[in-house]
């Protein structure tokens, strides 16, 4: 294997935060693979159904290669949908049984828009309707819908809870617009909110015995929007209105409105983490039984610098929907809404000192859902809901061409982890290094006398790549080659790749490959969310005195400052009162140098 390719799942460095394209963007060190798409039809009869949401891994004793992904839609009537997964020699996924859950009408009324969902300590599932209207359809007494449900996916059929009559939602749980629940190790409490915008409460539920969720106390949370504290109020939930009724009884309880909590999660640190939607905000508490404390903001909703001293804009983090915890006790976040990024939150993180990278661009139309990892944390399924109008397809690690125009579930990993790793056993050395102002590039092959060509192609986004120079083959068993880029662009970061084309014109990349520039300047500037505030990142090769110059787009000088720089990177903030919304130019002077970098606040 290739030095540096036994890394993490987070081990990647931040793509460019664009709007939607009809691709999945990915860095260069991950791949993904199609699993099913929606129509896809399944053995045991039916079709994979629209709109996929929480897409579960349960392991097969424990095993991250063998077990059942468990797809729930977010449709009406609802739809849970089980696939028996196993990887192959080929470093692929492979579906060998899928059939749909069944979902008794005489006993659990309707269904619908089963949103997220857990993989409870047992190895079942648990779906949660986000939809609550009133309506009694089968007569037992309570509304249909707005319930949470736990499915056996050995049987593919709804657990019976208290052994007796029926199947059963759980309707100690209460009936809330669900997203998603979250169930601590010992199954002695699960926590959730409602999705709901005036309504969006935090719940707590501690059964009576633990792992039984039919019978239990019920509560829901109550702060401030100071918060720091909390008091946890319990709510009446043994008869059936009580439980049909539990938002009704959680507003009489004065209890704290998050807007819309679409995942609660218990990190790996023991706090609860939750998702609000509506404010953009990640929140986090510890539990101490009765109350809460060190309730704060984890992930506050601002623009975020997500490469350091790189050339992308910043981008704001907003519309928090799904998490999920990896292994190392990072963060992934998906977003509902604007460009629907996956972000990467790492535990150090703090809104002073943000460490926060967007994973992926998700395709045109679409909302990323469902998260949930492999036990050894190497493989991310999730699904892609609703995209739309994409035509252009891309090639996904089992070499199917994948056009994202309608629900698709994925997994994704490392590229030495999924699918055939290309060039691992035929390009063994490939390096780019600072030289000369400009940039060297060496490779080496073995066996590979079948290419036709080697073209290089560069990128200051680690996205969008162009070809700058195309080396002809000396169709050799062992043979070395070199290229020196010598016309570099204005950027402090730069990606290369080779791209090794074969007679036939079937062709294949290399690893990519970063550059930082050390020898060029590097300006960015832009308005920070609060105040009047803006951020300036500058690189100065030496010391020295710098003129900065604020200008509005027709020209009009607004601000100018002299100001000492270091050697290195230099992060500044500059105040200039009020200052309206618009599209400003900043130059910086350095000389007889100047550099200029617009932005709009």
């Amino acid at each position: 294997m290739p030095v540096g390719l036994s890394q993490s799942i987070a081990t990647f460095n931040s793509v460019a935060p664009t709007a939607q394209t009809q691709n999945l963007v990915l860095p260069g060190t991950h791949t993904f693979q199609r699993i099913i798409r929606s129509g896809t039809p399944l053995t045991s009869g039916g079709n994979f159904g629209g709109n996929p949401d929480f897409t579960g891994y349960v392991p097969i004793a424990g095993s991250s290669t063998n077990g059942y992904l468990s797809v729930s839609h977010e449709t009406a009537p609802a739809e849970v949908n089980i696939l028996t997964m196993t990887f192959n020699a080929n470093k692929l996924w492979s579906i060998t049984n899928s059939g749909k859950v069944s979902l008794p009408t005489a006993d659990i009324g309707l269904t619908a828009a089963f949103c997220s969902g857990t993989v409870t300590p047992r190895n079942t599932i648990m779906v949660c309707e986000e939809v609550n209207p009133n309506g009694d359809s089968n007569g037992d007494g309570y509304d249909d819908l707005g319930w949470i449900i736990e499915i056996d996916l050995v049987t593919k059929t709804v657990i019976n809870q208290d052994g007796t009559g029926g199947v059963d939602k759980l309707w100690a749980m209460g009936r809330q617009t669900h997203e998603n629940v979250t169930i601590k190790s010992d199954q002695s409490v699960a926590y959730w909110g409602a999705d709901n915008i005036s309504n969006g409460f935090l719940y707590k539920f501690v059964p009576t015995v633990p792992g039984n969720f039919s019978a239990g106390a019920l509560y829901v949370l109550k702060t401030t929007a100071a918060l720091a504290t909390g008091t946890w109020k319990q709510i009446a939930n043994t008869t059936k209105p009580e439980r049909n009724g539990v938002v009704a009884a959680s507003v009489a309880a004065n209890a704290y409105n998050f807007q819309r909590i679409e995942d609660v999660e218990i990190g790996p640190d023991g706090r609860i983490y939750f998702a609000s939607t509506t404010t953009g905000r990640v929140y986090r508490l510890n539990d101490g039984g009765a109350t809460v404390n060190n309730l704060e903001v984890f992930v506050e909703s601002i623009n975020y610098d997500v490469d350091g001293s790189g050339p992308f804009l910043p981008a704001k983090f907003e519309s928090p929907d799904n998490l999920a915890f990896d292994g190392e006790g990072n963060l992934w976040v998906l977003q509902d809404g604007g460009d629907n990024h996956i972000w990467v939150v790492a535990p150090t993180h703090t809104t002073a000192s943000p460490a926060i990278k967007v994973f992926a661009n998700t395709p045109g139309g679409s909302e990323p859902t469902g998260i949930t990892f492999s036990p050894d944390y190497k493989y991310i399924f999730l699904s892609f809901q609703h995209p739309s109008g994409n035509t252009v397809g891309q090639t996904d690690a089992a070499g199917d061409n994948v056009i994202f125009d309608a629900g698709t579930t994925i997994v994704i990993a490392r590229k030495e982890n999924l699918g055939a790793f290309v060039l691992a056993d035929r390009l063994i050395k490939m390096n780019a290094e600072e030289k000369n102002s400009g940039i060297d590039l060496n490779w080496s092959t073995t066996g590979m006398n079948d290419r036709t060509s080697y073209e290089i192609e560069r990128s200051t986004d680690g996205v969008n790549f162009t070809r700058i120079a195309s080396i002809p083959s000396s169709f050799n068993n062992n043979a070395s080659y070199s290229y020196f880029d010598n016309n570099l662009p204005l950027s402090n970061t730069l990606y290369y790749r080779v791209k090794q084309c074969k007679v036939g014109n079937q062709c294949v990349y290399s690893e990519t490959k970063l550059i930082k520039i050390s020898s060029q300047k590097f300006l960015k500037a832009y308005a920070l969310s609060a105040g009047n505030l803006i951020r300036v990142m500058y690189t100065a090769n030496d010391a020295a005195d710098v003129l900065m110059q604020l200008y509005t787009n027709t020209g009009r000088e607004l601000y100018r400052e002299k100001r000492k720089v270091s050697q290195g990177l230099n992060e500044f903030n500059l105040t200039i009162e009020n200052l309206p919304p618009g599209f400003y130019v900043l130059k910086v002077m350095e000389g007889d140098k100047v550099q200029s970098r617009s932005f709009v606040k």
